[in-house]
């Protein structure tokens, strides 16, 4: 089980250092409890306990616009779901922390959470078995990192991608500069662990005074009484000794490993030992096992990955501080804001142009029946009355032949017929009860031999319908039955009235002899598309000589 042996080699150094302390001020016991959870498990049980409190604690936050503590909850989220295999989800829960960041101003703490969670992301991808994109964010955690504590531990995870790699004299590099940080540094843990790691590396490009460095490590180790790091020490030795294919001095320091996992009584030391102490075991069935157990981890592992889609480009490019560059983002802003009140004005000056152009039709619409109004009334007052008074002198007191007053009084009957129909046409309407104005208008062109039917008129809801609406839907209909009565000699008439919310329609068609399109001036079907036109409408119709007529009007409410 050689990959799970190399991943534990350096367990303290790539997990510890940034998830402990985030925000001073978060020190609830509460939080401590959880944190030391999180960060030192026991079993995989454990993990979940905490996930569960810090992930209701970060809905809380988020809840309560506390966005240091969402973060501080996010990158704990974070290391859990690492530790428990979920990599996808710790990629995500990063990712919603360095949003979380980009929200607050720049200042040291904000700092140490990013570089915390660069390195969480470099972890991420290390599990992922992406060394490249590994690398990259290490090197991010890098460049914005000051303090040697903080440049140790991420170095130290980057030779860790390099050993991974079998890049030997990479890691070396690395190492070397952790080590020769930790000289200055008040930390003998950090030192030890540094030269452990040096001196472990140093062996495997064959450096005789490698295992010097890691024997002497475990010594000092085993002064202080560090048992995480003396087990480290024995890992190392295991894994150098197996190189050398020296079995018995492998399997004596894995035995000795396996001893200080149960001294730490930690169950992800004793499994690893264990593990330690199986992959040394001869038997051929054994190692048979391993290998395949091995292999198809890693199988699932790079399928896993062939399949996954990174979500977020982590790498913020460095932000440009220059007056001329906050110069041209305050222009650009400028102009944006320009077009967007060039844009309102616009939307609002086409807003305006409908509504007044709306309001002049219906003006308009209002003129006319008002004129038509007048004109009916003059009409019937003056002209009709007055032939109607011939009339009867007509037939009273002039003398002339019967024959010739009977001839007379047909054509001033006539005259007289048509007056009232010009003013029946252009009289008032009574717009309140539209229903009934409608009725009558149909009862009026009702004649001997032509029967007119249909629906109920109050299909459509008339309430609905703006008065000037209602004037210029009366005038149409008015003019198709008066151009039925003069030139149609329908036997049936139909109108159907529909209503599909807004939308009205009205369906006339009759069985009369039609006209052809030529005659379509003649019949003033011209004035009928422009009052619906003026509503908004539309109005079309089909005919032929000799086969009926019919016209559809729509109109909205």
């Amino acid at each position: 089980m050689k990959y799970a042996i190399l991943s534990f080699l350096f367990f303290c150094v790539v997990k510890n250092g940034f998830g402990s302390k985030v925000f001073n001020s978060r020190q609830l016991d509460s939080i401590d409890y959880y944190h030391n959870m999180a960060n030192n498990p026991e079993t995989d049980s454990s993990l979940i306990k905490a996930y569960v409190f810090f992930e209701r604690k970060k809905n809380e936050s988020i809840e309560l616009n506390d966005t240091e503590s969402a973060i501080y909850h996010l990158r704990q989220i974070a290391i859990i779901q690492n530790e428990l295999g979920d990599y996808f989800g710790a990629e995500i829960s990063v990712v919603e922390a360095l949003k979380l960041l980009d929200t607050i101003e720049s200042s040291e703490d904000v700092i140490n959470n990013k570089i915390g969670l660069y390195n969480q992301l470099g972890r991420i991808y290390l599990a992922l078995l992406d060394y490249k994109e590994a690398i990259k964010y290490f090197d991010e955690g890098l460049k914005i990192a000051k303090l040697k504590s903080s440049i140790n531990i991420i170095q130290n995870n980057k030779a860790l991608v390099y050993i991974r790699q079998h890049r030997y004299e990479l890691a070396e590099k690395e190492f070397l500069k952790v080590y020769k940080n930790s000289l200055s540094e008040d930390d003998k843990k950090q030192l030890l662990r540094a030269l452990d790691n040096l001196g472990f590396v140093q062996t495997k490009l064959n450096k005789p005074k490698g295992l010097e460095k890691i024997m002497t490590a475990l010594s000092q180790r085993i002064a202080i009484n560090d048992n995480a790091g003396i087990y480290s020490s024995y890992k190392h030795l295991v894994e150098v000794y197996k190189d050398r294919d020296d079995l018995e001095n492998a399997t004596y320091y894995a035995r000795k490993g396996y001893e200080v996992a149960k001294t730490i009584n930690s169950p992800s030391f004793i499994r690893d030992a264990l593990s330690c102490l199986i992959d040394l075991n001869q038997d051929s069935n054994i190692v048979e096992y391993v290998k395949i157990i091995d292999s198809v981890a890693l199988a699932k592992q790079t399928q896993e990955n062939k399949y996954a889609k990174m979500k977020y480009d982590y790498t913020e490019k460095e932000k440009i501080a220059k007056e001329n560059e906050l110069a041209r983002e305050k222009e650009k802003g400028l102009k944006i804001l320009y077009l967007s009140i060039a844009g309102f004005i616009l939307l609002i000056s086409t807003f305006l142009f409908f509504i007044l152009r709306s309001r002049h039709k219906k003006e308009n619409i209002k003129k006319v029946y008002r004129a038509e109004t007048r004109m009916s009334k003059k009409v019937h007052d003056e002209v009709a009355n007055d032939v109607s008074s011939l009339m009867s002198f007509v037939e009273n007191d002039i003398e002339i032949t019967t024959n010739k007053k009977t001839e007379l009084l047909d054509i001033l009957e006539d005259i007289y017929l048509r007056t009232r129909d010009i003013s029946t046409q252009t009289a008032s309407i009574d717009l309140a009860n539209f229903t009934k104005s409608l009725g009558y208008l149909l009862i009026q062109h009702k004649r001997k031999g032509t029967k007119i039917i249909t629906n109920n008129i109050n299909t459509i809801n008339w309430s609905e319908v703006s008065d000037h609406k209602k004037v210029a839907v009366f005038r149409s209909v008015q003019e198709l039955l008066v151009n039925m009565k003069k030139h149609s000699e329908a036997k049936v008439v139909s109108l159907v009235f529909k209503e599909n919310r807004r939308k009205k329609e009205i369906i006339y068609s009759d069985d009369g002899i039609g006209v052809s399109i030529e005659d379509v001036k003649l019949n003033g079907l011209l004035n009928v598309e422009s009052r619906i036109n003026n509503i908004g409408g539309s109005f079309s119709f089909i005919t032929s000589k000799g086969n009926g007529f019919r016209a559809v009007i729509k109109f909205n409410s």
